[in-house]
Formats: C-alpha cells, sequence, structure tokens
C-alpha cells in the first residue's frame, strides 16, 4: 500500500499535475479484499512492523487504510443494498450457479440504474464474462459489450453449463461403477475358481473356509492359487497370508 502511494506521488509531481510548494493532496488508501478467509491482519503498516527501539518510532511509516473485506458481508445483506458495488461483492463470493445468475441479475439492475450506466455496463460485462469463464470452463458467454443486454442469453447459458456438468458427473460416476463392478466380478470369479480346486484335490470346505475365501483380497487369492497344485494339505495352503 505505501508503494502505491508514493507512486501516485511521483506520478503526479513528474505530470506536473501538482507543486509542491502547494502541498502534495491527501490520499485515501482503499485495499479490496475477495480472499475466502477472512482478513486477520491489522490494517494499520505501523503495526505490522516489529518491535524496535523507542527512538526509531518517529521514522516509521504510520499509513493506515481502509479494508473492504468482501466476503464479510452477508449476501442477504448485500443484496438489499442493490448497489453495483455490493452486487459485484455478492458474484464475487456465490457458492452455486443459482446464486450467481441471481447475482448477475442484481448487478445488470444496479447497473441500469446509476447515472454511469453507459461505462458501467461496458466495463462489468468484460469482467463478468472473465470471471465466469474462469470459475465455469467451457462456459459459452455471449459476446454482449453490455451487460444489461446480455443477461437473459448468459442465465441461459449457465444452466446449460450446469446441465452438462451434471451430466458429465453422473456419466463419470457410472463408469467408476462399472469398473468397479468389474474389478469385484473378477476377484469374485477367482475366489469361486479356487474354492472348486480346494474341494477337488481336498474334499468340502467348512463355512469358515469358505468365508476366508470370500474375505480374500486379490493378493491372497493369487498366493493360494499358487499354491493348491503343490500342497499336501488345506493348511498349506491358506498358511499365514495377510496381505
Amino acid at each position: 500500500m505505501l508503494q502505491y502511494v508514493a507512486a501516485l506521488y511521483d506520478h503526479l509531481l513528474r505530470s506536473k499535475a501538482v507543486d509542491i510548494a502547494d502541498g502534495l493532496p491527501p490520499v485515501l488508501p482503499i485495499v479490496l479484499y475477495n480472499g475466502d478467509a477472512r482478513w486477520r491482519q491489522s490494517s494499520e503498516l505501523y503495526s505490522l512492523i516489529r518491535p524496535h527501539p523507542p527512538v526509531l518510532k518517529p521514522f516509521q511509516p504510520q499509513l493506515k487504510f481502509w479494508l473492504l473485506d468482501e466476503g464479510a458481508f452477508p449476501a442477504a445483506e448485500l443484496e438489499d443494498m442493490q448497489r453495483v458495488m455490493a452486487a459485484i461483492f455478492c458474484f464475487e463470493h456465490t457458492p452455486d450457479t443459482a446464486a450467481a445468475k441471481r447475482a448477475i441479475r442484481n448487478l445488470a439492475d444496479a447497473i441500469a440504474k446509476s447515472p454511469f450506466k453507459q461505462r458501467l455496463d461496458r466495463v462489468l460485462a468484460h469482467w463478468v464474462k472473465y470471471r465466469l469463464e474462469t470459475r465455469m470452463p467451457g462456459l459459452n458467454t455471449p459476446d454482449a459489450d453490455e451487460l444489461t443486454r446480455g443477461i437473459n442469453m448468459l442465465e441461459t447459458n449457465i444452466d446449460r453449463w450446469e446441465a452438462q456438468a451434471i451430466a458429465k458427473g453422473m456419466q463419470q460416476g457410472i463408469q467408476q461403477g462399472m469398473q468397479q463392478g468389474v474389478q469385484q466380478g473378477m476377484q469374485l470369479g477367482e475366489a469361486l475358481l479356487l474354492q472348486r480346486q480346494l474341494t477337488r484335490r481336498f474334499g468340502e470346505l467348512s463355512a469358515a473356509q469358505q468365508a476366508r475365501l470370500a474375505a480374500a483380497t486379490p493378493a491372497q487369492l493369487e498366493t493360494w492359487g499358487d499354491r493348491v497344485l503343490d500342497a499336501a494339505s488345506l493348511d498349506e495352503v491358506f498358511g499365514d497370508t495377510r496381505h
């Protein structure tokens, strides 16, 4: 923040916008914070400086800034304000597509009521497009230069994106379930085959032995399958195979 204030004064002096003899203009430093976690640090630069000898205190920067922590405002309170900045804050922290559409609609309504509508409409249309494409990869955003004109198409495209995302997630879930089912089926088949081989060599298996086969891991089934040809008894087959 100190760097920005210094850069502003440097620009004003270099461009001769101000005369140092008349003094520098006052500055209101503002920090606009949009992180998910709440701001925990001080809003005064001096309090962030580590302890130092009192003799150095007069030479330390005393800059204080006005903090705007977007996430600290309740969504309902922001929506009731019906202001452009409030709608922007609300949009930045929307948890889902429904909230995003509502925030964009509120933003468009606030822009329409603003005396700076023409400029805001164009700038914020590009900003909303960028933010949506970042948060919703693959979203088809309309090439509208004004948010108030493209709002209906934008809402429709968000609905389509959400439906496609849900369908894709369901398809992935089905594929994962099918793969898991195949793996489980193969393991069950190996257990049944081994049970038949053991029964042919050593006779009917006890309930405990059948249960052990059913609960075996793939590694255990492989080890028992290797032993079944040479083992003289079931004890030699099962042995101690804890994998």
